[in-house]
């Protein structure tokens, strides 16, 4: 009766901890009830035909913050209303651009609009306002048009169009810039940051509105018909007097798409600058903050002019546009911070995002929760001690099972040693023929070296031999007039020059001769020597690109080389060597089909703890499965054909064993292949 009641008291115990835990958890992360969203598909539609179907034509993809924002405030509206289904649909024009996309994106609508019978249409920003207005006979005839987010309103559009209506987009460039001006009083230039998309030309006649205002006080560069490389390029060289107004920049010069996050992540790694936007998804991505436009209250307020059409009796006609948007200052706190800005300098009513609250405020409820935890666990405690003593009995049936198991376990460890000893001897053969195949593979590219340095030398050796002939023949010419009296000045001048001209030559020829030995046998060297020491980077990577350049002649390939003049290294020149010219041969061999002409890059920097080389090519990549396995021993897509499959698995070792680095390939088909080594850049005392 009392072990019952023991155990009771165990249940009730633990009982209490779970419930405690289960409430701490949700105080620390708490359940989102599922919202029942009314959307419709062909299906629902057909089951309930009673309710009426609204189609929401987006002008940009789904993924997008301000998209997503639009559809929450229009969700809001339409929230349990069983009388509507809503039908989400996307133009993606931001990643999709011209007059051809949209006409195959109008033959695709025509068909896709057969059959729907929408009650009315709301249609989000430019494109989808102007596609529906343009093609509203052809797809939407006698339907209510809705708009939200539209930028720019020419009231001539609708002239005549009584079943229009909507809300315009006020993005308030001039605030934003007030707000900036008066935050940082010692800007002169502000950098307007544009694309040349639709949004972007409708941001560009707001700008052309407003800049008269700002005149004499402040300057306007526009960036808006650049690459990103040249955009994040004119960012970084902006000075201390100058800031960046970010409208938008989706689509660079060079037609690349750029999300709002990525390019304005982009912007703010490289300016030096303060950023200021009028559009709240920016915030959180380097951007300071500004008078903000409101995608949420755009959709809500789309939605309750087509809610008050479809079920409140009203025409578009009898509603007017609304001109008027709710915007509100918003800003960063981590942003403020690194600008050097106060709160009490904000304007009234700002609010201010990502500040940061203490842990109490925060986890209160989760506080409390872990200290009646901690109560119960002590109680808890209590009664674990008391059940000690009934659990070495217990432990003692355990001691008897383990010392049946342990006479099992020495059998069988018996058995695995022997294994094992049998394993470690075929392992030992493995590795010293590996070696060797490894020792083979480095003296094969050092006798490539030798062979084609010494074809390197011919050519000037040659040279200087042709040149001290031609020098011989002309001595005994002049010799010959001389020994007979008929020598003239004139051929005393032209032996001069002769000779002049023949000495040139020789000691060009000579010279070349002598930086190639030197530079082979400063390599030759140190692959003997197998040692670390001290040296020059980038004057060894130039004597080593020397020394390989006999492969390169044989190609219409170039190599491009950067480092700084200064870097110095502890490392084994040796194994450098290796691995650059195993990167190279890889490369020559693998990477271009005959007769192409490819780049190669060769770029190497300092950070703090170590030397970053990035080896390139724009050759044909490789497949994610040749990527794989690129550095196992004995791999090759190219045997018999001059491949080992030992190339990059010895690369692999120098760096990673040998030099204590590390490797990183990417590579795509069609990309080209890029090799990043990371190495120590340790250097010791010269004493």
């Amino acid at each position: 009766m009392r072990r019952q009641s023991r155990n009771y008291r165990m249940i009730f115990l633990a009982a209490s901890f779970l419930g405690l835990l289960f409430y701490g958890y949700t105080q620390l992360f708490p359940f989102e009830r599922p919202q029942l969203i009314n959307t419709a598909a062909a299906t629902l539609s057909a089951d309930k035909p009673e309710r009426k179907q609204i189609l929401v034509l987006n002008s940009y993809h789904a993924d997008m913050p301000w998209v997503k924002m639009e559809e929450d405030g229009i969700r809001s509206v339409f929230q349990g209303d069983d009388r509507v289904s809503l039908y989400f649909d996307y133009m993606d024009t931001k990643r999709n651009i011209g007059n051809e996309y949209l006409d195959r994106f109008l033959a695709m609508y025509e068909e896709k609009c057969k059959g729907k019978d929408f009650a009315a249409v709301i249609v989000t920003d430019d494109a989808a306002y102007q596609f529906a207005l343009k093609h509203q006979q052809e797809l939407f005839p006698g339907i209510p048009i809705i708009f939200c987010g539209v930028n720019f309103l020419y009231p001539q559009e609708l002239t005549g169009n009584n079943l229009v209506t909507g809300v315009v987009e006020v993005t308030d460039i001039k605030q934003t810039i007030e707000t900036a001006l008066r935050l940082h009083p010692e800007v002169k230039r502000i950098a307007f940051v544009n694309d040349r998309s639709e949004l972007g030309k409708v941001n560009r006649r707001l700008l052309d509105e407003v800049m008269p205002e700002f005149s004499g006080r402040v300057e306007f560069s526009l960036f808006d018909d650049l690459t990103m490389q040249e955009l994040l390029t004119k960012v970084s060289g902006l000075g201390k007097d100058s800031l960046i107004l970010l409208m938008t920049f989706n689509v660079d010069r060079q037609q690349q798409i750029f999300s709002y996050e990525d390019s304005a992540d982009l912007i703010a790694a490289s300016s030096q600058v303060p950023i200021y936007c009028t559009w709240s998804f920016y915030l959180g991505h380097g951007v300071v903050g500004g008078m903000m436009t409101s995608g949420y209250t755009q959709g809500k307020t789309a939605a309750e002019l087509t809610r008050q059409i479809l079920f409140e009796g009203r025409s578009p006609a009898s509603m007017p546009v609304v001109k008027e948007s709710v915007n509100e200052y918003i800003f960063d706190y981590p942003e403020l911070k690194k600008a050097g800005i106060k709160e009490d300098l904000l304007p009234a009513g700002s609010r201010v995002i990502n500040k940061p609250v203490t842990f109490y405020e925060t986890y209160k409820g989760l506080v409390w929760s872990v200290a009646g935890i901690i109560f119960l666990l002590a109680a808890w405690v209590a009664v674990l001690a008391r059940n000690i003593r009934y659990r070495k009995q217990s432990e003692e049936k355990i001691r008897q099972l383990n010392a049946e198991l342990e006479s099992r376990v020495l059998i069988r460890t018996r058995d695995l040693q022997e294994t094992n000893e049998k394993l470690t001897a075929a392992m030992v053969d493995l590795t010293q023929t590996r070696g060797h195949l490894v020792e083979a593979e480095k003296m094969a590219s050092l006798g490539e070296l030798v062979a084609g340095i010494a074809h390197e030398i011919n050519t000037p050796v040659g040279n200087s031999i042709t040149a001290v002939s031609h020098l011989e023949t002309s001595t005994l010419e002049v010799e010959a007039k001389f020994s007979a009296g008929s020598m003239k000045k004139s051929d005393l001048d032209n032996y001069f020059d002769i000779s002049r001209n023949v000495v040139k030559i020789i000691l060009s020829n000579l010279q070349r001769a002598a930086e190639l030995i030197r530079s082979f046998k400063k390599v030759a060297v140190d692959q003997s020597v197998e040692e670390r020491r001290r040296f020059n980077l980038s004057e060894y990577m130039k004597d080593v690109l020397i020394s390989l350049k006999p492969q390169m002649k044989k190609t219409a390939h170039k190599i491009v080389f950067h480092c700084p003049e200064q870097l110095e290294v502890y490392w084994d020149p040796g194994a450098l060597w290796q691995i650059i010219s195993n990167l190279l041969s890889n490369s020559l061999l693998h990477a271009y089909e005959e007769g192409a002409a490819g780049t190669i890059t060769i770029d190497i920097e300092q950070t703090e703890k170590e030397v970053v080389i990035s080896y390139a090519d724009d050759g044909k990549g490789m497949s994610p499965e040749v990527k794989k396995k690129l550095f196992e021993p004995f791999f090759t897509t190219r045997r018999g054909s001059g491949g080992s499959g030992l190339g990059m698995h010895i690369v692999y070792n120098l760096v990673v064993f040998k030099m204590n680095g590390s490797i990183e390939c990417s590579s795509e088909l069609g990309a080209g292949t890029k090799f990043v080594i990371r190495i120590s850049s340790t250097v010791p005392d010269k004493g």
